[in-house]
């Protein structure tokens, strides 16, 4: 790798077919944290990963505060080798010639890879690869760097983006999704970080929508949206990003991160059938901070008669223009398909009461939008995981 293969990129790695999401919420974030601050438009790097220019203050905007990204990462360094020698010499070369001050003398770091099947060897030897390049040229500085799997200063991220392998440097240190807040994951959990990308294709918007929940489960949308709505951190103390303890970030991480949006008041409730899930929920809102942002509910979406809920929320002074439906309804794996078939059928003819409203979700059961009736506005391949499923929005 010679000095020119030295990169230096913010990247956003997200869910395949994200990228315009994930720029939209960024471009947000950027508007409200900065005055003198302004983002180019990003290069995509495939359906799901975004690379900005390199700022300190971005990337710490962006691991503190970006919802929708799995992944906030420092490109360091690229290579289009195929095979192992060529990787290491041209890796060796890079950090040999990087005079960034990246790592510091004593560090530990690790190596994780991942979407590497294009390149000629296995997950575990372009490990090894990468650990010896990185702690050889280092070396060859006079700086001692080391491998601590277990406990490291900071963690290395090694993926393919076409034909090209990309070193950088996990800023979170963990999946952006696994924000601290999900005390109990319930029986289909839905990551924080799609139920965040659910919301920005729903567009909601807290100054205009009641938001409703009616089959909640953990709470994990609902609590999605009220944090969003206030520009809350991403992470649930005493979790935090691993670039906090990392120069040069540090000094723009803070211990306790401000909302971005702390004067937005969301209108959102979540409603779930069984008892225990809203007694989880109520313990996740706890952990996330969210309490006092959403109404728990108990009760069977069937039970929600359209006026009953606009005028218990007027009550309770939920006030808004607008309203969405926004759920991850059960995709049958532990239903019978005839029972699930039906069900989509009442949510439909339950949904369609609830007039000039929007309802928007995430499915993978192909039976859905023939049992749920009408035809979606927004149909938009979206997967849940290893479940290829589908976004559709629906105007009632």
């Amino acid at each position: 790798m010679s000095e020119g293969s030295i990169v230096e990129d913010l990247r956003l790695i997200g869910i395949p077919g994200t990228n315009k999401v994930m720029a939209g919420e960024f471009s947000r974030l950027v508007r409200r944290a900065f005055d003198d601050v302004r983002v180019k438009d990003p290069v995509k790097a495939g359906l799901g990963a975004l690379i900005y220019p390199f700022d300190p203050r971005l990337a710490a905007l962006a691991v503190t505060y970006h919802r929708t990204a799995s992944r906030v990462l420092r490109g360091l360094y690229q290579s289009g080798a195929k095979r192992l020698e060529p990787l290491y010499k041209e890796l060796l070369a890079g950090v040999s010639a990087d005079t960034r001050g990246w790592f510091k003398d004593g560090m530990t770091f690790s190596v994780a890879v991942s979407n590497v099947a294009n390149f000629e060897a296995g997950g575990r030897q372009i490990v090894g690869v990468v650990k010896n390049a990185i702690v050889d040229g280092a070396k060859s500085r006079g700086i001692s760097l080391s491998v601590d799997p277990e406990n490291p200063d900071f963690k290395i991220d090694v993926r393919m983006h076409g034909d090209t392998l990309a070193v950088a440097m996990d800023l979170a240190g963990r999946p952006m999704n696994q924000r601290g807040y999900r005390t109990d994951r319930g029986l289909a959990p839905l990551r924080e970080n799609l139920a965040a990308v659910l919301l920005m294709l729903a567009r909601y918007d807290s100054r205009f929508d009641l938001l409703l929940d009616p089959m909640a489960g953990s709470g994990t949308i609902a609590i999605e949206a009220a944090l969003m709505a206030k520009g809350q951190a991403v992470w649930s103390p005493p979790r935090a990003p691993m670039a906090k303890g990392i120069d040069p970030y540090r000094e723009f991480i803070s211990d306790d991160p401000p909302p971005l949006f702390a004067d937005a008041e969301p209108a959102i409730i979540a409603s779930d059938i069984d008892k225990r899930m809203q007694r989880v929920t109520q313990k996740n809102m706890a952990a996330a901070g969210a309490q006092g942002l959403i109404e728990s509910w108990c009760a069977d979406f069937r039970s929600l008669d359209a006026e009953m809920v606009k005028e218990r929320a007027l009550a309770l002074g939920l006030t808004r223009e607008r309203g969405l439906i926004i759920t991850n309804p059960p995709y049958g794996e532990r239903l019978d398909p005839e029972d699930l078939t039906g069900l989509y059928g009442e949510l439909g003819e339950w949904a369609r009461t609830f007039k000039g409203w929007r309802a928007a979700f995430i499915v993978a059961n192909p039976d859905f939008e023939r049992a749920f009736g009408g035809k979606a506005r927004i149909k938009k391949p979206l997967s849940n995981g290893p479940l290829k499923g589908y976004f559709l929005q629906y105007d009632l």
